[in-house]
């Protein structure tokens, strides 16, 4: 990792420690694949050679270390999903949006972890 995604993956956790928690809904595998299949914002928040061992099907990668160079870009007018591996680094930057005024924001509980062991499909 370079210095530089270090001190922004620092100054997210800085974030994320202070001010009230963002107001997002946490799902399941279930909930996201049904969005998937409608075509949702998905967005894996691992690093690129987590996301290419195994994916959500449409999904793009948006590393958390890059939060800060990348949350503009998302739409705020449709809901956007988050993902990582366990549900913490995807929380984080559901925090983050929240903060910059993001609203319709979906966290997936357990991440690619409670995928596999529900048995939804990955690409790879």
């Amino acid at each position: 990792m370079t210095r530089r995604a270090l001190l922004g993956f620092f100054a997210l956790l800085a974030l994320a420690a202070c001010g009230p928690r963002g107001s997002y809904q946490n799902i399941g595998p279930r909930e996201l694949y049904q969005a998937v299949d409608q075509g949702a914002v998905v967005v894996d928040v691992r690093t690129p050679q987590e996301f290419a061992e195994g994916h959500v099907p449409g999904a793009i990668n948006l590393p958390v270390e890059a939060v800060a160079q990348w949350a503009d870009t998302l739409p705020k007018d449709k809901p956007v999903y988050l993902y990582c591996r366990s549900g913490n680094r995807s929380r984080q930057a559901a925090e983050y949006l929240k903060r910059k005024g993001y609203t319709n924001l979906y966290n997936l509980e357990g991440g690619i972890l409670a995928i596999q062991r529900e048995g939804f499909p990955l690409v790879r």
